[in-house]
């Protein structure tokens, strides 16, 4: 079996986001700067209609989530929301390119925020995209201070929490990877989940 491949998905749409930074720093903590970091802001997806074509930029992005076995989710909470790029992201790829693939989410709060996009997108995330979410996150807060040396003790912990949840997430994802073929099987069928 080859090596999997994972995709970090910075999900801002912001230019020079922050959490375009901490996907970098998780690549580079985590997945030895080896993991595809797919920048929402620099995809500049169209917005979906339902009618619309898919261009290059959705071609791309589609073709680099397919490659990936395992994913990670940086979703910063703008107004205790996920942003409207990534529910995008959701209708451009949908179970082709997600489907029966661990997830871990990364919630990530310019305050004390970020919990609140890891709830919405447990409850709405997954149904058409079948996408695993990991039982483990990671919540990143104040995280301008995060990763940049001036956080201290709680910057351990932060490292040790995310080693953690990377973890699980590189067990899933070699755990899955032979079965995928075996779940993808009905999805020609049943390509919606069930309401």
């Amino acid at each position: 079996m080859s090596m999997p491949q994972y995709a970090i998905i910075s999900t801002s749409h912001r230019p020079g986001a922050e959490s375009l930074r901490l996907s970098g720093e998780i690549n580079q903590r985590f997945f030895e700067g080896e993991a595809d970091v797919i920048d929402l802001f620099a995809a500049d997806l169209p917005f979906w209609n339902g009618e619309r074509q898919a261009n290059d930029s959705v071609l791309d992005v589609q073709a680099r989530i397919s490659a990936a076995d395992g994913l990670v989710f940086v979703v910063p909470e703008w107004h205790g929301m996920a942003p409207a790029g990534l529910k995008n992201l959701f209708l451009w790829c949908n179970h082709p390119h997600f489907a029966h693939k661990p997830a871990l989410l990364v919630g990530v709060s310019a305050s004390v925020g970020g919990a609140f996009v890891i709830a919405e997108l447990r409850s709405s995330g997954y149904k058409n995209s079948r996408l695993l979410w990991l039982p483990e996150h990671l919540i990143l807060r104040n995280a301008g201070d995060l990763w940049n040396g001036t956080a201290g003790e709680s910057e351990e912990y932060l490292q040790r929490r995310a080693a953690y949840a990377v973890t699980q997430l590189k067990t899933y994802t070699e755990a899955l990877a032979p079965a995928r073929a075996t779940l993808l099987a009905g999805l020609d069928d049943f390509p919606n989940g069930m309401s």
